[in-house]
């Protein structure tokens, strides 16, 4: 982007509102074509279909065209063969002047056409997976899921398109173990679906794209638990649902449209082994009452459709992936080493047997690796009321052994109760220095910064870091630290 990027909803609002929709060339040229031979021919609009189905941002258009002139009607148009239908070719027509084309014959694609179309075909996975669990549950609505789950990535799209390295800082972000929440707001100012939502009712979107992002319609976290934790035997059917308000959110087919997007985004970001996705999938297997393999299969089959119908070109199609991505490529891939964070992050997912001093030790590691102003560190675990060390760095370890750890303070009282973080220096470090253990003030300086964390790492189990320099933390160095906490701690699902 040559400006200054947008920072807030209001200025990307503004910045998307005045962009134009990426249309294949080919298909453009082909819908004007098929136009000029429909007036000449009076013949229907039955030969557009497939040309119009073909390409998303196409269909998008149509579809919120035909949404905005008919906004006053009880029911609106979902699909966007039947928008075409509603707005007719003249209608169509004055679309045109709303499309950028892009050459997607050209091999050499520029980085962000080749994510455009990477995150385009994520969403037609997300969609046929949808779509496949809404047949497999009997549900009569699987043609609007299909689309439901296609557009609500619209604006993900745009972004991609006339955003490439913010979207690219957000990705990495995430992959190196932060939320996505807070990757997008501090990328971009706000979040995505957020802004979504808002492009969506500025285009005259149908609701049903809008509906898939509001809680009203789809379950929060801890709903999302609770649909979770009645799937948690893999080889039984799971549990039913007793709560009222949960009963009415897993029969609306827009859970699906949630759940398949999550499913094709983890899985394209971080491959099918991905440990959150089985939380997804313990959700539909609640809602569809069906094993959890059979969710599994369901979705793995509709990633093959995808990748026959769907394959855009940005990217190896994620059912490649289940038999080995090396095998679809023509050149072997190098890949670059992970960042600390990532490898923490990629270890802790792979292993749901770690004890406390094994992710003690990797938080350790990673900290050396990630927080290089770090000099001293120590990391205790707290249970049954007693906390005592079990690794550090830097220090005298008999020192580290002469302090009473295990004193009354309250500053550990609060470490040991709840997930907590706290950055410490100067005169606030001065007023604290009463309340942290008996005689554990010899480890600290007059000049010192001192970090402290806490998180839960087992049902009664928690972890402390004490990290101290006589330099200065900065905030990446408090970020990481906080990033590192999050890896290692303990989800209950």
């Amino acid at each position: 982007m040559k400006d200054k990027s947008p920072s807030s909803l209001n200025e990307w609002l503004h910045f998307l509102k005045n962009k134009k929709f990426p249309v294949k060339s080919v298909n453009l040229a082909r819908l004007k074509t098929q136009i000029k031979r429909t007036e000449e021919t009076l013949d229907t609009l039955d030969g557009m279909q497939t040309n119009i189905a073909s390409d998303p941002m196409l269909a998008f258009t149509i579809l919120n065209e035909a949404n905005r002139i008919t906004l006053n009607q009880t029911s609106q148009i979902k699909t966007p063969l039947h928008a075409a239908s509603m707005i007719g070719m003249k209608g169509i027509t004055r679309l045109f002047t709303r499309f950028t084309p892009y050459n997607s014959k050209n091999k050499n694609h520029p980085p962000h056409l080749v994510a455009f179309l990477n995150q385009v075909q994520t969403s037609y996975e997300a969609a046929s997976i949808a779509k496949y669990w809404a047949i497999k549950n009997v549900s009569s609505h699987e043609d609007d899921i299909f689309w439901t789950t296609l557009f609500r990535d619209s604006v993900r799209w745009l972004l991609w398109f006339y955003a490439y390295p913010l979207m690219t800082e957000i990705s990495q972000k995430i992959i190196q173990g932060e939320k996505s929440s807070q990757a997008e707001l501090s990328v971009l100012g706000c979040h995505i679906d957020e802004l979504t939502v808002h492009m969506c009712l500025y285009w005259n979107t149908s609701n049903g794209i809008i509906d898939s992002f509001l809680t009203k319609h789809i379950p929060n976290n801890k709903e999302r638990q609770e649909l979770a934790h009645l799937a948690h035997h893999l080889d039984e059917l799971p549990g039913f649902i007793e709560e009222k308000r949960l009963t009415i959110l897993a029969n609306n087919p827009l859970i699906f449209t949630y759940c398949a997007t999550q499913v094709a985004r983890e899985a394209n970001l971080m491959g099918w082994n991905s440990k959150k996705l089985p939380f997804y999938y313990r959700v539909v297997a609640t809602v569809m009452r069906r094993r959890l393999g059979e969710v599994i299969q369901i979705a793995h089959l509709a990633s093959t459709e995808a990748a026959t119908l769907y394959n855009m070109g940005g990217k190896i199609p994620l059912a490649f992936q289940l038999l080995d991505p090396e095998l679809f490529i023509k050149k072997k891939v190098t890949k670059k080493p992970l960042s600390p964070l990532a490898t923490l992050k990629k270890t802790v997912s792979n292993n749901d047997l770690l004890d406390i001093k094994l992710k003690a030790s990797l938080a350790l590691k990673t900290i050396q690796q990630t927080i290089p102003n770090m000099q001293h560190c120590i990391i205790f675990k707290h249970s049954i009321n007693k906390t005592q060390p079990i690794f550090q760095s830097g220090y005298n370890i008999e020192t580290i052994k002469s302090i009473r750890w295990n004193a009354p303070s309250n500053v550990f009282k609060k470490l040991s109760s709840r997930k907590s973080a706290t950055h410490l220096f100067g005169q606030k470090l001065e007023e604290l220095l009463k309340d942290l253990p008996h005689t554990s003030d010899q480890i600290i300086d007059t000049s010192s910064h001192l970090i402290l964390a806490s998180t839960s790492v087992s049902k009664n189990e928690m972890i402390i870091f004490w990290l101290e320099t006589r330099i200065e933390f900065n905030e990446k160095d408090y970020k990481n630290l906080k990033q590192i906490v999050s890896l290692i701690s303990h989800n209950i699902i």
